[in-house]
């Protein structure tokens, strides 16, 4: 059952012997080492006080302080914005072993696949483009891999505008992912897991101290992944890997070097949906399995990112941090995949999505700020000034297609393994190269106004620019043909404000503003950027701590109004290059919504997280907008430890509803125009509310093995994540089971 684990195992388990054997004989030394002297990033244990920011070893489905909202290190009562946390014990719980898996288990987002490879999560009426790596600005687009999360503590996501940390950007939201960081004292696990459809993982985990009394400190994790799926002709193979040493140089100074490595290797990569209508324009009636990509088409990725921070104690309790970050994205695959056109019975009427991806992304980012707390009128306040600094810099290769001029139109889409392999010739000549380059100053204050009132003013001060340049060959001249594009908006101020009142030392009420910019990198169909987006974003609500902060109850309402929206125009066929336009939305778009959850310990042994969302989207003339995402959202994830002689086992559930998604789409009239082409008319595709439920079981023989049994969408619910998107459907995943056993030193 778990051979294709025996890749990674291999080459696991040397690390972790050799990993072992010399912390075991300093494990005697360290325990009595007096830890108070040393700096220490981020804590993993548990006090009378309530949680640290770290999840891992705590339990816990929250976390007791946060810094993805204003960089200031605030509890999540303290912070005048909504945050949810997918801790490190739910996701071993439920075996969220992707960012995707972890994001449909978060208040608010809304997870869909555009298709096998390319997913979008979205918050509060808008796609979620912010993404950061423990606090680090990152400009990539998105997360191109779908990232493992076994290397990560926690993720933390805060919905709403955060121009304060992130500079350019929409009030969707922002996903911040925490690596985990070395272990003061010697920790080991190693698991293996199995499940439907030849699902097949293992990782090991080692950290603890390496020498110098454990003031030299490491961490490693490795991980692979096997598996097959059940649309026809799809496979997916992943190996990761992370390292990370810790160093306290002296009892003020500590720093940190890593790298992390994610390399996704799949085929039979889809670039589009399933189509739901034939030529005809009776509905096409495809399965859950379709899948209509040759066995040959691929998208692969491969992450490299290295990374360095230092920590230094300055006086009192004012420290200095700095960060730096470098990220390198290679893709190198070939796609063909029949997502154009409408299927006829007999083979014929659909045309191929093809391209060669090759490229490669390259992102740095630096970050230094202060902190600490000042005196005035009276009391102690908190203070956070810094900068930053990121650039993304994307290249791709000039190609010349080899394909004949029929290649895109399918003979027979019942059959594609006829299709001959993309054929295409490197130049070696550059063919794009498109740059973001930002840099930023920062301030985020906290004023003690009163015991009772506080306000948490910020602003954040900067430049964006970005450049596009391209070579292509001209057949008229036979000669090559050069552009360039660039826009620069200087001066961009993003202004930050909340005020708290707490009612009792549990309860407590605020209300924030921020300011939102962002300029576009999308380009309509004249291949013109599109304009910056503008607008502002409010927020009130009312937040709970209890049981020392080990469960947070937090409620919500919200608005926001942009301008200047970019809307994907699915009425535009993709460029010469498989690039998608875009238009758009107008001015006076309009978003508010309610939401409410409770995360964290309701009472001893059981954990909850629960959360339900209410978002109204809607343009200056009062339609609704973004209807491929639900008004109403619930999520629900809880587990229990039985107690007395039944206390070696844990269970727990997972549900999540939906109400009703529809999005136009083009539906042919079985006619022709006079250029062949089919006739259509607009019509909504619809899926009906849902409800998808998992289960989780897991039973501790001892301190040191344990077997957890995973089943997710015990109903085997039909649905369709996505509707409408290039006149297509998007399944949802059906029932799966896997059983995992894990062994912790």
């Amino acid at each position: 059952m778990f051979a294709p684990t025996t890749r990674s195992m291999t080459l696991t388990l040397g690390l972790l012997s050799s990993t072992i054997s010399p912390c075991l004989m300093a494990d005697s030394e360290i325990k009595d080492e007096t830890r108070s002297t040393s700096m220490e990033l981020g804590s993993t244990s548990i006090t009378a006080q309530g949680l640290g920011a770290t999840t891992e070893n705590t339990g816990s489905y929250t976390t007791g302080t946060t810094s993805t909202a204003t960089k200031l290190n605030l509890s999540i009562r303290e912070t005048p914005q909504s945050i949810s946390v997918v801790t490190r014990q739910e996701m071993d719980d439920f075996n969220l072993n992707t960012l995707t898996e972890a994001m449909r288990h978060t208040t608010g987002v809304v997870v869909q696949h555009n298709d096998s490879d390319r997913v979008s999560y979205s918050s509060r009426g808008y796609t979620i483009n912010n993404f950061q790596i423990d606090g680090m600005l990152n400009t990539f687009s998105f997360m191109k891999s779908d990232a493992d999360t076994i290397i990560y503590d926690r993720i933390e996501v805060i919905r709403g505008a955060t121009g304060l940390t992130t500079g350019a950007g929409d009030p969707s939201g922002t996903i911040n992912m925490i690596r985990k960081r070395p272990t003061r004292e010697l920790q080991a696990k190693a698991g293996v897991t199995g499940g439907s459809y030849d699902d097949y993982y293992s990782y090991v985990d080692v950290g603890g101290p390496l020498a110098f009394d454990g003031r030299l400190r490491g961490r490693t994790v490795l991980a692979y992944r096997d598996s097959k799926s059940f649309r026809d002709n799809y496979a997916l193979k992943r190996e990761v890997a992370y390292g990370i040493l810790e160093a306290d140089l002296t009892d003020d100074t500590t720093v940190a070097v890593g790298y992390d490595y994610q390399d996704k290797q799949v085929q039979g990569s889809s670039w589009g949906t399933t189509p739901y209508w034939t030529g005809t324009g009776d509905k096409a009636g495809f399965g859950r399995s379709t899948n209509l990509a040759t066995s040959w088409s691929s998208w692969p990725m491969k992450d490299k990112t290295a990374f360095a921070t230092l920590e230094q104690r300055l006086f009192n309790d004012w420290r200095l941090k700095a960060a730096y970050t470098h990220r390198t994205s290679d893709a190198e695959g070939k796609v063909y995949y029949a997502g154009g056109g409408f299927p006829n019975a007999d083979g014929t009427g659909m045309s191929a999505f093809s391209s060669h991806f090759i490229g490669e992304e390259k992102m740095t980012a630096i970050d230094v700020n202060i902190s600490g707390t000042y005196p005035l009128f009276g009391r102690e306040h908190d203070l956070m000034l810094g900068y930053g600094e990121a650039k993304n810099d994307n290249t791709s290769p000039l190609m010349v297609e080899l394909n004949p001029d029929n290649y895109r139109q399918i003979p027979d889409w019942r059959d594609m393994s006829t299709i001959a392999r993309y054929q295409d010739f490197n130049t070696g000549i550059q063919g794009t190269r498109d740059i973001i380059k930002q840099k930023s100053g920062y301030l985020a204050t906290r004023f003690n106004l009163t015991d009772q009132w506080h306000a948490v003013l910020g602003t954040r001060y900067g430049s964006w620019q970005s450049s596009s340049a391209s070579t292509e060959f001209d057949e008229a001249s036979k000669g090559l043909v050069h552009a360039k594009k660039v826009q620069t908006h200087n001066d961009m101020l993003t202004p930050y404000a909340g005020v708290l009142y707490d009612f009792t030392e549990e309860l407590t009420a605020y209300v924030s503003y921020t300011d939102i910019f962002k300029p576009g990198t999308n380009k309509d169909i004249g291949d013109s950027y599109l304009e910056p987006v503008v607008g502002s974003n409010y927020e009130l609500g009312l937040k709970g701590s209890f049981f020392q902060e080990r469960l947070n109850l937090s409620s919500a309402v919200f608005w926001s109004k942009q301008d200047n929206v970019p809307e994907i125009d699915d009425s535009a066929p993709r460029g010469p290059n498989g690039e998608q336009y875009y238009k758009s939305g107008g001015k006076g778009n309009k978003v508010n919504g309610f939401e409410i959850e409770l995360a964290g310990e309701v009472m001893r042994d059981w954990n909850m997280m629960a959360g339900y969302t209410y978002t109204h989207s809607r343009n200056a003339a009062g339609k609704r907008m973004n209807t491929a995402a639900p008004l109403n959202l619930v999520k629900v994830s809880t587990t229990y430890r039985l107690p007395a002689e039944w206390k070696a086992m844990t269970v727990g559930a997972a549900v999540n509803w939906q109400s009703d998604i529809y999005r136009a789409a083009n539906r042919p009239t079985a006619e022709k125009d006079a250029k062949g082409y089919p006739v259509t008319f607009k019509e909504d595709i619809t899926q009906k509310s849902y409800t998808l439920v998992d289960l989780m079981a897991r039973y501790e023989f001892d301190k040191h093995v344990s077997a957890t049994l995973n089943v997710k969408n015990l109903l085997d619910q039909k649905y369709y994540e996505n509707v409408g998107f290039y006149n297509g459907v998007f399944w949802g995943d059906p029932r799966t089971v896997s059983l995992g056993l894990e062994w912790t030193l």
